[in-house]
């Protein structure tokens, strides 16, 4: 099997959840970063960017943009989508919540002050991880739409990655998401990707500075210098 190419900053960002899914997929891949400008210019040149927007996933032949789409093609193609269309429409409802409470991971490294972004983040997951509780209560298995693992637990659990980053005792209180995380991330596709050099570090000033710059966007307004690569 060839290997796949992401493309994307350099860093987990959007990127990120793909990156699980390939690992759990069992698909083997290699982080491609954009690191200027000028690349992003050529790559969106190429005619790769069916969408003209980053991540880029390159796999059995084709060019695949937007995160979810792709997420979905593994699951599919790794038979990570349940076992029926209740199982499946589980599925895409709790990858659609987890896209609302994944969010706020993403733009924890944009905050002000660290503090900022932990108040944040319990803040969201007060809303959202007692009803991922339920659920899983609910569904029986130990895991969020199924009898067993389907991508809905993955991207859950890789969001729940970027919280426990933060605020390491998050989960303290609800000991299913707890379990499910652990069983998520012991998963051997997914272990080996978490301890691998294939993963970013946790994301700072020095991934929102990269993304900035190949961006050419502004900083976030408490950076100094913010319009530092505004043309």
């Amino acid at each position: 099997m060839a290997t796949a190419r992401l493309t994307y900053f350099r860093g987990r960002g959007r990127a990120e959840t793909t990156r699980w899914m390939l690992a759990a997929a069992g698909v083997d891949f290699i982080n491609i970063a954009v690191d200027t400008p000028e690349e992003l210019a050529a790559l969106r040149a190429s005619g790769k960017l069916p969408f003209d927007q980053m991540p880029l996933l390159e796999l059995d032949g084709r060019n695949l943009s937007q995160s979810s789409a792709m997420i979905r093609y593994l699951a599919r193609r790794a038979g990570l989508y349940g076992a029926d269309d209740a199982e499946a429409m589980w599925c895409d409802m709790i990858a659609g919540v987890v896209a609302d409470f994944a969010e706020t991971g993403l733009q924890a490294a944009f905050k002000p002050t660290e503090a900022v972004a932990r108040d944040d983040l319990t803040a969201r997951f007060a809303k959202f991880g007692p009803r991922f509780e339920a659920r899983i209560a609910d569904q029986g298995s130990g895991y969020s739409a199924a009898a067993q693992m389907t991508f809905a637990d993955v991207v859950l659990a890789e969001a729940l990655s970027s919280y426990l980053e933060w605020v390491p005792d998050i989960l303290d209180a609800t000991p299913l998401l707890a379990a499910l995380y652990q069983s998520v991330t012991t998963q051997p596709g997914i272990a080996a990707y978490l301890a691998s050099d294939l993963r970013y570090p946790k994301p700072g000033d020095i991934y929102v500075i990269a993304a900035a710059r190949v961006l050419q966007r502004a900083l976030p307004p408490h950076m100094p210098d913010a319009d530092r690569f505004v043309l």
